[in-house]
């Protein structure tokens, strides 16, 4: 898969990240905790593994969003409270593109992919959770990389190898615990 950024939405400043990516016939939608480095002209090791994950499964492009759009290289510099005019916009700009995503596809992929790092703030739960609510609307394929973490959450795409198989979320279940 090719580096080819279409979709990429930031504040005037840079300091958020909403989406990153490209929409095409088999797009592949992602969520992380938080953005890093990658912008529209060099991908970060995450986005690296994310399309190698995508094209593996299939996808010929994808689009990373995040559960808070704060850039931070590490998820434990995330502000202990989120802003949440952030938050709405953050939700606003990934109803839009999902939105676009089920118009070329007839419905929406969507890979959970943070590890661990959910439990730093207590703030992405509800953002899960309202992002979750705003996209119930459209035909949504929740997935995951192989098996939840022992601690229930879904797998960073850092980490494990592609010899990991998606596998479905039932997201009901998964929001319920």
């Amino acid at each position: 898969m090719n580096y080819k950024i279409d979709v990429y939405e930031i504040d005037e400043l840079n300091q958020y990240r909403f989406a990153l990516g490209s929409i095409s016939t088999k797009t592949l939608c992602v969520f992380g905790i938080n953005p890093s480095t990658a912008d529209d002209k060099t991908p970060d090791h995450t986005i690296r593994k994310v399309m190698g994950f995508a094209e593996r499964n299939g996808y010929a492009s994808f689009v990373m969003f995040n559960l808070y759009p704060r850039r931070a290289t590490y998820p434990h510099d995330l502000p202990d409270l989120a802003d949440e005019i952030v938050m709405r916009k953050n939700i606003e700009i990934i109803s839009k593109i999902v939105s676009q995503v089920v118009e070329q596809r007839k419905r929406c992929d969507v890979l959970l992919a943070w590890g661990n790092s959910f439990y730093l703030r207590d703030y992405l739960g509800a953002c899960l959770k309202e992002i979750y609510v705003s996209l119930n609307k459209h035909p949504i394929r929740w997935l995951r990389i192989g098996e939840l973490l022992k601690s229930g959450q879904p797998r960073h795409p850092s980490r494990p190898s592609y010899e990991l198989k998606f596998e479905n979320v039932d997201m009901n279940v998964f929001l319920s615990r």
